[in-house]
């Protein structure tokens, strides 16, 4: 399916307001930036926009959203250069949901990656780990910015389910480097984890062309018929996803209070 010939899936993968491509500085406003690192959980059109809600929220910073849906952490690097353009005083950085997802053998999912994203290579950890040093390496040798770094969310909520060691294995990845280079961790896999608590009722997380179908659900239960984030997961028995991968209102609160606090250090 073409999602350019659907208005309702468009706007969904659009860029945000305030985006690092869009970005030009008024030279006489003094704010600092905050540059806001990621794939479509930072994005903000699918599922909560914790970027906007910041934005909304705090006047005295200026917020760039460098959040691109569907992306790895080799997309992100190939626009880094630009993004940090706008010189920012502080960075997040929340990337590797969709690395951790394509590192699993799973040939369409893996294809998909491959095709739709460009990619030289298949994903997997490895490169992953490789592509997230080199990605710090150049934002600390390309500017002044204070940097946190979070590890993922949970993907789908059930803690017994394969996907949940992956992204503990990624996660591993992300403190080892947080530690190595000096930089603020947030860790959200774990604050997620204490909200979710005990939810093996929940549905499973999907590896075959459900995983895209629930995402393309969740957009049309939200901007079409305006149902919240929230009331879109309970449907799979979430609490704090919308559609096993994107977060609802309540998750994305929990992430935007430690963004907070990290800028209010």
């Amino acid at each position: 399916m073409n999602a350019w010939r659907f208005p309702i899936i468009k706007h969904a993968w659009e860029l945000p307001k305030m985006s690092a491509d869009a970005f030009k500085r008024d030279l006489n406003d003094n704010r600092p930036i905050v540059l806001c690192c990621g794939d479509s959980i930072t994005h903000g059109h699918i599922g909560y926009n914790w970027v906007g809600a910041l934005r909304e929220q705090d006047s005295s910073k200026i917020y760039v959203n460098a959040g691109i849906n569907g992306d790895l952490a080799w997309n992100l690097n190939q626009r880094l250069k630009n993004a940090l353009k706008c010189n920012p005083d502080y960075i997040t950085i929340l990337i590797g949901t969709n690395d951790a997802m394509g590192s699993q053998k799973i040939k369409f999912i893996q294809e998909y990656y491959v095709q739709n994203k460009g990619l030289p290579q298949l994903p997997s950890m490895d490169w992953y780990e490789k592509e997230l040093e080199s990605m710090i390496q150049y934002m600390k040798s390309h500017s002044h910015a204070k940097i946190a770094i979070s590890t993922l969310p949970w993907i789908g909520e059930r803690a017994s389910d394969d996907i949940i060691g992956v992204v503990k294995e990624f996660n591993n990845i992300i403190k080892k480097m947080a530690s190595k280079y000096d930089l603020v961790l947030i860790d959200f896999f774990n604050h997620l984890g204490q909200f979710i608590g005990n939810n093996s009722s929940s549905d499973p997380y999907e590896t075959t062309q459900w995983r895209t179908i629930r995402v393309l659900r969740a957009i049309i239960l939200h901007y079409v018929f305006g149902q919240n984030w929230n009331r879109i997961g309970k449907r799979y028995g979430l609490k704090a996803l919308c559609d096993h991968i994107h977060l609802n209102e309540d998750a994305g609160m929990i992430l935007e209070n430690e963004i907070r606090e990290f800028l209010d250090e």
